[in-house]
């Protein structure tokens, strides 16, 4: 079974339609929400949400932080496949038989998407295309790519670190020495919400800069802001 894991914070408007999608997958699958501490009415909309959602739903609370959030979600997960999705990312309606079939290749402990933004903007298309290319070239995939892993290998991994962010990154860069990442060719869409709201070209080169930094260890924290979606 596959179990997909949300990492949310300040949600509360993104919530019904996220969970309306995920009812409409194929597949049996659970839904674990961590909360990393939510001021507005996340949690209130998950409960509502949750009474007329048919699969089997936990939210957790955790502090704040993807990493942590979704090491949390892990733990709790009683699926032998986990997939992390973010509460803006849409996947198609035959994704879990997609990463079934993935892992059923030889060596290959995990993955993710296609990525494509909602948004048909020439920065935004380019943004996706490089993205894609880094898949698929070096078993490198950011957080909304919708990362899927076997959750023995996860747990073999040791999950993610619990980095500012970047912890995607590092965390596609410790599973290659487990086994195999591969980028199954069905697509992920995703909100371009946060390049609306924090500039699109600014938010791009602030992108650019924390992967050359993060390349020699680097992590400013003054990007947090820029980088961490709330």
């Amino acid at each position: 079974m596959l179990s997909i894991i949300t990492p949310v914070l300040n949600e509360e408007e993104n919530i019904p339609g996220f969970l309306a999608h995920i009812d409409d997958l194929a597949d049996p699958l659970e839904v674990i929400v961590v909360d990393g501490g939510s001021t507005d009415g996340t949690c209130r909309a998950l409960e509502a949400a949750a009474g007329s959602f048919s699969r089997r739903i936990v939210v957790i609370s955790s502090p704040a932080g993807r990493g942590v959030q979704m090491n949390a979600g892990a733990r709790h997960a009683t699926g032998t496949v986990l997939l992390f999705l973010h509460v803006d990312c849409r996947i198609p309606p035959d994704a879990p038989d997609a990463i079934r079939r993935a892992l059923e290749r030889e060596g290959v402990i995990g993955g993710g998407f296609r990525h494509a933004f909602t948004s048909r903007d020439s920065l935004l298309s380019l943004t996706s295309w490089f993205g894609n290319l880094l898949a698929a070239r070096t078993q490198t995939f950011f957080g909304d790519f919708g990362i899927f892993i076997d959750k023995e290998a996860f747990f073999e991994i040791g999950g993610y670190e619990p980095l500012p962010y970047l912890e995607d990154v590092e965390f596609s860069r410790a599973a290659r020495r487990h086994g195999r990442l591969v980028q199954v060719d069905r697509p992920i869409v995703v909100s371009p919400r946060r390049y609306l709201r924090k500039g699109k070209y600014r938010l791009s080169a602030v992108y650019i800069l924390v992967m050359l930094l993060n390349m020699v260890g680097i992590r400013p924290k003054r990007f947090i802001r820029y980088v961490v979606e709330n």
